[in-house]
């Protein structure tokens, strides 16, 4: 049986892997594969919606994560739900004694991490004296010394790593900047470690490399504001960066609605977002009005759904996982469902593609 290590690298831009700023990475997709236009995740492009997809293997209508806005208030319901509603790939795990590990930078009960064998941090409360970034999330440097000793653990079939540094500075200092760019050099140094450490058995190792969402940088427009002024179908809406969730009234001609929003300065799409729910998406630059706002970079809209999507190692499904990302963009739930047959695992909920056939 193999051994499938899925690393998720938190904000981090499909355009800033290049030989020159992070070699590792970039040798890695060489190696295996690299889907050229990078993967893809659902609007609201932000972190909660998008590892929910990635380790359910389910779509947000489904698994219900609507938004990461849960983390600063608590929401109505016709907004979605706080923590998936189906399993997960460590739920599949469990059930047929696959032992797994998930060591994360950014979980706070959220990331569905709960039915991992070994977690860190221990159910999900952080450790008094790590170091944390500037956002409190344990730094990269207290994730990988715990990542590396699951890695030595030859009993988990299943790790699921998460460096979350490169999110914090692009929020901070803005994607493009030259702190970012430092963060992402930096992280991709110590997603060389990771991989030095699994040569022991890369034979045996199919490793995927994703990211949850992109960044952008805000423009100087003013914030995207949906008004209830009695002439639109909408009454509420929350708010995610570059996207937002719309709350539309009883009996409401949804398409009508969909054409209003486009009509709304600054907005570019819509999608379907539940029987009550309109996901807008806005133009480039363009954020939705909100209690705050980051200083610099920021997710949740259509421009920022692009992923990373790497694939590595030395077993034989690596390849062909590598060849199957090249030919066409992976969304975020495709991977648990490709993994899951490679560990014997059924994850028969799962909506995504089995990227493997």
């Amino acid at each position: 049986m193999p051994r499938a290590v899925l690393i998720a690298l938190d904000g981090f831009p499909h355009r800033a892997i290049t030989p020159e700023l992070t070699p590792r990475l970039w040798q890695l997709g060489q190696q295996g594969g690299r889907a050229p236009e990078g993967g893809r995740t659902d609007l609201p492009s932000s972190t909660d919606p998008g590892f929910c997809s990635l380790l359910t293997g389910c779509y947000p209508r489904t698994h219900m994560v609507r938004t990461t806005s849960w983390r600063y208030a608590r929401l109505p319901d016709w907004v979605g739900s706080e923590k998936p509603r189906v399993p997960t790939i460590f739920d599949a795990c469990r059930q047929a004694g696959v032992a797994s590990a998930a060591v994360v930078g950014d979980d706070r009960g959220l990331l569905a991490t709960d039915a991992a064998d070994f977690r860190w941090p221990p159910n999900g409360v952080i450790p008094p004296g790590t170091a944390t970034d500037a956002h409190g999330y344990p730094a990269n440097r207290e994730v990988l010394p715990r990542l590396l000793e699951a890695v030595a653990g030859i009993q988990h079939g299943f790790l699921f790593g998460h460096f979350n540094e490169s999110d914090t500075v692009g929020h901070d200092h803005g994607p493009e900047s030259e702190a970012a760019r430092a963060s992402y050099a930096a992280t991709d140094a110590v997603v060389g470690q990771v991989l030095d450490a699994l040569q022991e058995r890369w034979d045996r190792t199919v490793i995927v490399v994703v990211s949850d969402h992109d960044m952008q940088g805000r423009d100087q427009s003013a914030p995207i504001e949906l008004i209830n002024d009695g002439r639109h179908p909408w009454d509420l809406f929350v708010p995610d960066g570059g996207a937002a969730l719309v709350h539309i009234v009883n009996d409401a001609d949804r398409p009508a609605a969909a054409r209003d929003l486009l009509e709304v300065d600054g907005v570019e799409v819509t999608a379907e977002g539940g029987p009550n729910m309109i996901v807008a998406g806005a133009k480039p630059g363009r954020i939705f009005a909100a209690p705050r706002y980051p200083k610099g970079g920021f997710h949740g809209a259509p421009v920022t759904a692009r992923t990373v999507a790497l694939v590595g190692g030395g077993h034989p499904a690596a390849l062909e996982l590598g060849q199957a990302i090249r030919r066409q963009r992976p969304h975020l739930a495709d991977w648990a469902p490709s993994l899951a047959p490679l560990l014997g695992l059924d994850l028969s909920t799962a909506e995504g593609r089995n990227l493997l056939g």
